[in-house]
């Protein structure tokens, strides 16, 4: 596999991928400088722009902040068909100030699909959107894909920009890396455990101190982080020492699946598989969070062919 791409600047990035969608893990001043870059690389495509200090217009309701919005965009999107795909029309009539904070979230998604961009600049795109909601974001970010728009998004966490159509990149020491996604050995996809010899294996992890080692059954999945490894129990973290491949090797025979180069997923924990554009996926999983983990497309055909899926 070739090596993956690093940069020392965003700007540098995003000159080097122009036109195409990328997701940055980064810190703050990388946000503001990629905004920045942005506004000035695309001022002559339809761009649309949602940050953390987007708050709308108190006073307006959500109705006429959109109607508003819709008129400078030129009306091709009426403002009704956008609070219908957001979830929107029940606070038609509500301030913007009285809205929480996912109804922002929401109204700031709607005011961008009133241009219908070609370029779209998110900062943190998922950070407070519910799982209920999430669907209405990623449904309409994958239209814009589709249809060849760009989308750009920065600041989330690496496993919100894997999800994302896309290149993800994450910053490690002030250079921005490119997370890989495909899985060693792809092209070889092997035939998986096929003894039945009788085998003990926790996963050991790390706490205060401590060693935990949990069953296997009770682990969701094990997820690689800036070349940490953790493994997720009921919603925590915990550091493990072992590789993914190490890890791979032991947790297949209880039902895990590699489905990405930085996820080990427990396929029993998986509640739904979606493609989220023609060319990307994630699964859902049935916790509480309903938590997203990537699924590399070229893992896609090997889940479906394992597990009988169609």
């Amino acid at each position: 596999m070739p090596d993956t791409a690093s940069y020392e600047t965003v700007e540098d990035l995003l000159a080097d991928r122009e036109g195409e969608s990328v997701h940055l893990e980064c810190r703050r001043e990388t946000v503001d400088r990629a905004v920045r870059f942005v506004h000035g690389r695309y001022a002559r495509r339809r761009c649309a722009f949602y940050v953390s200090t987007d708050r709308g217009f108190d006073r307006e309701t959500v109705r006429s902040y959109l109607r508003l919005f819709s008129r400078l965009a030129g009306g091709a999107v009426a403002p009704e068909d956008a609070m219908a795909h957001f979830g929107l029309a029940p606070a038609a009539r509500t301030q913007v100030k009285n809205l929480t904070n996912e109804q922002r979230a929401l109204l700031n998604f709607a005011r961008m699909s009133l241009s219908e961009p070609e370029v779209v600049f998110c900062e943190r795109p998922l950070a407070d959107v519910t799982p209920a909601t999430r669907g209405l974001v990623t449904a309409w970010m994958g239209q814009v894909a589709d249809a060849g728009g760009v989308l750009i998004t920065a600041g989330e966490p690496l496993r919100e920009a894997l999800l994302m159509p896309g290149t993800a990149f994450y910053e490690e020491d002030g250079v921005l890396r490119e997370a890989k996604t495909a899985v060693e050995g792809d092209e070889e996809d092997g035939a998986g455990f096929a003894g039945d010899e009788v085998r003990v294996f926790k996963v050991p992890a790390r706490s205060d101190g401590a060693t935990l080692l949990f069953d296997p059954r009770e682990v969701d999945f094990v997820e690689s982080v800036n070349r940490a490894n953790f493994a997720s129990v009921r919603g925590e973290l915990y550091p493990v020492s072992m590789t993914l491949d190490e890890l791979e090797a032991e947790l297949e025979r209880y039902g895990f699946f590699r489905c990405h180069r930085s996820y080990i997923v427990n396929v029993q924990k998986v509640a739904k598989v979606e493609r989220f554009t023609r060319n990307s996926f994630n699964l859902t999983l049935a916790d509480a969070a309903a938590t997203q983990i990537p699924l590399a497309k070229g893992r896609a055909e090997a889940m479906r062919d394992r597990y009988g899926w169609r």
